[in-house]
């Protein structure tokens, strides 16, 4: 979701009994699932446990998989930050007689290897324009440069962070340790994204409408770089 700004700090979190969760993983979960790094080459150096997540993309009746109830109890205080967050913000209220509360359509665990790096690149599909993508990270290292926009930030163990995924971003971890983010995609429903209320201000954001700016067609200039 574009907004003024590259990062919003939302909070921070007591993230110890995650990180030990995470540290008891057995190899294999990490190799399970190949699909974001080989459809994605800007994410080659990852590798993923998908928790929440569909294929597809799609931005309504994610697939809650069975992954996420390992870390069903660990995840819930930041699950209710991040929804209490967005649902609580002037938006959310706006928008919630009308559409009903929040959700997160995509939860991730990420793990990014020693010397690896994720290339320049935006986020562009429908769900991925119209959530807000939000990052927690789990283990982390001081050598871990998170770009986005012109700002580089090296994101703190429990800190909470909503990134602008419309703005060019990018990772390095130059650290001698893998970096694990757990990277969640809330929805506010009916949130329109930057542009809707100036393309099609009568009608609702949906795939058709707003295909153009999607996929940069039109480029989104509601929110200059900082």
């Amino acid at each position: 979701m574009n907004f003024a700004g590259n990062f919003v700090r939302i909070g921070e979190l007591d993230t110890t009994a995650l990180i030990q969760k995470v540290l008891d993983l057995p190899e294999r979960q990490w190799q399970g699932d190949a699909f974001r790094q080989q459809r994605y080459d800007v994410h080659r150096d990852t590798q993923t446990i998908h928790l929440v997540f569909d294929p597809d993309f799609r931005h309504t009746h994610p697939t809650r998989l069975p992954a996420l109830q390992l870390f069903e109890q660990e995840l819930r205080p930041t699950l209710k930050m991040v929804a209490d967050h967005f649902d609580d913000s002037p938006k959310g209220r706006e928008l919630f007689e009308t559409f009903g509360m929040g959700y997160f359509v995509r939860a991730n665990l990420v793990r990014l290897k020693s010397g690896g790096n994720i290339t320049e690149h935006t986020d562009n599909n429908f769900s991925l324009v119209h959530s807000h993508r939000v990052h927690l990270p789990i283990i982390t290292n001081t050598r871990v440069e998170f770009t986005v926009g012109d700002e580089t930030a090296n994101m703190n163990q429990g800190e909470l962070y909503e990134i602008n995924n419309r703005r060019m971003h990018s990772v390095i971890n130059a650290g001698a340790t893998d970096r694990v983010h757990l990277i969640l995609d809330y929805v506010i429903p009916g949130e329109k994204c930057c542009c809707g209320d100036k393309l099609h201000p009568q009608t609702a954001c949906n795939p058709q409408a707003c295909e153009e700016t999607d996929h940069l067609k039109i480029e989104c200039v509601c929110f200059q770089a900082l």
